[in-house]
């Protein structure tokens, strides 16, 4: 899986130099993901906009180990962004981290964070979405734990090409409430399921 995702990440940038090149209408991409893990199940999300469309997650809840990874891949003309999020629990542990990263024609974009949790219902959530909007780059991660004793973080940081730096979020301890948008999602309690979808030159 991971030589299967290493290929189509060097296959979409490639294509997107090639686009770079060209006097192309240029189209916004963006990549977003999460996770949902908690005692007896697990959910994943992905989702992605751009000329290429990338959308994978799987879930999976069996003998007591609870296991979710969503993966988006974003790119056109204008860049390509990414996002990738995973998380497992077991026992009275649940962990999960997130990563971001955006590269365009008006900046780049980088964030990641992740969440221990331990105890109660150990569920833990992480996430981040980033993409382009209006010629400008953007994105965020977040993360959040629901156990006794929790520890989380979130780090964010973009760039303009113009010069400003804009310096995102950083949060230490729990960090957001709320479980991230995506179009792809699945929640499972004793099966395990897998899901992807490729889009290319379309909408």
């Amino acid at each position: 899986m991971k030589r299967q995702i290493l290929c189509t990440v060097a296959a979409a940038t490639l294509f997107t130099l090639a686009l770079a090149a060209s006097p192309a209408e240029v189209s916004a991409q963006s990549a977003g993901s999460w996770v949902d893990i908690a005692r007896g199940r697990a959910g994943a999300g992905a989702n992605a906009s751009g000329m290429i469309q990338i959308a994978k997650t799987r879930s999976s809840s069996k003998n007591g180990v609870d296991f979710g990874h969503g993966f988006a891949l974003g790119a056109g003309p204008n860049g390509i962004a990414l996002s990738n999020s995973i998380g497992v629990g077991g026992g009275q542990a649940g962990a999960a981290h997130n990563v971001q990263l955006n590269l365009g024609r008006g900046g780049a974009h980088v964030s990641h964070g992740g969440v221990v949790t331990q105890g109660g219902n150990r569920r833990v959530i992480s996430g981040g979405h980033t993409g382009t909007s209006g010629g400008q780059v953007y994105g965020g991660s977040h993360s959040t734990g629901y156990g006794q004793h929790t520890k989380a973080y979130s780090k964010s940081h973009t760039r303009q090409w113009g010069g400003q730096v804009y310096q995102g979020q950083v949060y230490q301890g729990q960090v957001y409430q709320s479980q991230p948008n995506a179009t792809n999602s699945r929640s499972t309690p004793t099966r395990v399921i897998r899901s992807s979808g490729i889009r290319m030159f379309g909408r």
